[in-house]
């Protein structure tokens, strides 16, 4: 009777055993895991100084592989997928399309995206699938924001169709300044109201928001931040639901915490020997960024 009672004992020990430690297991799984490329800027060319531009293809499809491998829910580039040809995305858009069927891709446009000849500037949208310049998504209780950093700017203007006069004034604004560079860009009024509406929508539905540009906001006096990273500053800062701002453009990468916001700058993919690529994993309480290469790991609590 005794050696009953024990094995009985026993087995329901050994389930609730099992039973915490299946639930301590659906909890340690992120929400959402996200692949995230930044800077390829594929090109087939040599070598330049530290700019490796043939090589982001075995380096893209290595991270594709990798994506496939961990089942990210899906990958977002932070642009200059190619270099300064139209005929590199011949090269570089199949790589992504070796992606898991069920795994969605999307991508944003960098300044090298527009040194194409212009007469090629209409078709960027439809070759990447964009649905616009700007735009959002959502999965599960997150907001993805995706901005549009060329938009007020000279390399861009024969698609957006902006005043010169106020890209001129934006550009002008900040001369003497780190970033007044012609490279970099600004987010104009028509874009700025619609991220404020975004951000309004997101805390309405209790959503929280990571927001992905291709140049940084942040830390200030960086050259390759935004024409106007005060404005966009000011508009995201005051929403409580922005847990972070992913972005690439500054190949050396970087991090600083903010004010509740996580700005990440991603190591650029073309400037290395070996690759740089990274896993977003989102958990209740935290942002996991696992890099490769020569990307840096980050532990971010929200």
């Amino acid at each position: 009777m005794n050696i009953k009672i024990n094995i009985w004992g026993a087995l329901i020990t050994t389930i609730i055993i099992l039973s915490f430690s299946l639930s301590s297991c659906s909890q340690t799984e992120p929400i959402l895991k996200i692949g995230l490329v930044s800077d390829p800027q594929y090109a087939n060319k040599s070598t330049v100084g530290n700019r490796y531009y043939s090589e982001s293809l075995w380096k893209l499809e290595e991270a594709i592989d990798a994506f496939n491998f961990h089942h990210v829910d899906f990958v977002q580039n932070l642009g200059d997928i190619i270099d300064i040809e139209w005929k590199s995305f011949d090269s570089i858009i199949p790589v992504y399309q070796n992606l898991n069927p069920d795994i969605e891709n999307y991508h944003l446009l960098g300044n090298h995206d527009f040194a194409i000849d212009s007469s090629h500037f209409e078709n960027l949208l439809m070759t990447l699938s964009m649905p616009d310049y700007y735009y959002s998504y959502e999965k599960e209780s997150w907001r993805f924001i995706v901005l549009d950093a060329t938009d007020y700017s000279n390399y861009s203007n024969f698609a957006h169709k902006n005043d010169t006069a106020l890209i001129n004034a934006y550009y002008n604004n900040i001369n003497g300044l780190p970033n007044h560079n012609s490279w970099n860009g600004a987010i104009g009024k028509n874009q700025q109201d619609w991220l404020k509406i975004e951000l309004e929508s997101a805390e309405s539905l209790d959503q929280k928001v990571i927001i992905f540009s291709h140049m940084p906001v942040r830390p200030l006096s960086t050259s390759e931040n935004l024409w106007n990273d005060y404005e966009i500053i000011e508009i995201i800062e005051n929403s409580s639901n922005v847990k972070a701002f992913i972005n690439g453009h500054r190949h050396s990468g970087n991090y600083i915490f903010k004010n509740g916001i996580h700005y990440i700058t991603l190591y650029g993919m073309v400037e290395t020997i070996t690759n740089s690529y990274s896993i977003l994993e989102i958990y209740e309480d935290s942002l996991v960024l696992k890099g490769y290469g020569n990307q840096n790991k980050y532990i971010m609590a929200y």
